[in-house]
């Protein structure tokens, strides 16, 4: 048995050996006539939007493989990776994903940045990763499975549906929805009505144009300067302050 182990470490630190880190950029890009939203479909990796002034969609895709061979490498992302921008109607529809099958140490992750022009929608459905966006005018919607999301001057509303990961929301002009697993929340000048539903992590909330309805699971929950009503359903478990409320506050618990 020790033969054996011996052997199966020397196969590993030769197989180890020869195994690089890989990277590839590719662009794609996509003029936006007629169409009005893009569907971003990814799997692991970091994820930009940014919102220009521009008559196309432009994707800077970076493609990291790690635990590869290099004599393989080129093979391996052609058999394991999707990237593709295509149109559909008044839709774009962006994929990027990775093969999650690999065995042994094998990795692979697309990292994007996307410049799309400012009115445009955005839906995004994420695997893990850390996702930002900003200066959209259209609505944004996330649904995403793990990793950190920020966001910044959307015009439209935003809803976010996340396992977790912490959470950043500033300069919403629309209404704001987010329900959370866990991580921590903080928004800040949101022009219309927030909704947050919390697993666990802490919840701030600064400047609200419209109305604030919050039920946590656990975490301190800290809001100040609502312009109309607060309605706590449930508390859970941590601290609760709330100053600067115009309306009406409601305690369900």
């Amino acid at each position: 048995m020790r033969l054996m182990l011996v052997l199966v470490g020397i196969i590993l630190v030769a197989v180890n050996a020869h195994a690089s880190t890989y990277r590839e950029d590719r662009v794609l890009s996509l003029e936006v006539t007629r169409i009005q939203e893009l569907h971003i479909s990814c799997g692991a990796g970091a994820l930009v939007v940014q919102g220009q002034d521009r008559e196309d969609i432009e994707i800077k895709a970076e493609i990291v493989v790690e635990g590869v061979s290099e004599e393989k490498t080129r093979d391996f992302v052609q058999e394991n990776v999707e990237l593709s921008l295509k149109k559909k109607g008044r839709t774009a529809y962006l994929i990027s994903k990775t093969d999650s099958s690999f065995w042994g140490s094998e990795k692979a992750e697309v990292n994007l940045v996307v410049f799309i022009p400012r009115e445009l929608s955005v839906n995004i459905k994420d695997g893990s990763g850390s996702i930002e966006a900003r200066h959209i005018k259209g609505h944004v919607a996330i649904q995403d499975g793990s990793g950190s999301i920020a966001l910044d001057h959307i015009s439209g509303d935003l809803s976010i549906d996340d396992g977790s990961g912490d959470i950043m929301a500033e300069d919403i002009e629309g209404d704001v929805t987010i329900k959370d697993g866990s991580g921590s929340i903080s928004t800040k000048k949101i022009g219309g009505n927030l909704s947050i539903v919390d697993g666990s992590g802490s919840i701030d909330v600064h400047t609200i144009g419209g109305s604030v309805v919050v039920d946590d699971g656990s975490g301190s929950i800290n809001i100040t300067g609502v312009e109309k009503n607060v309605t706590i359903e449930s508390a859970g478990s941590g601290s609760c302050n709330i100053s600067g409320v115009k309306g009406d506050l409601f305690m369900r618990d």
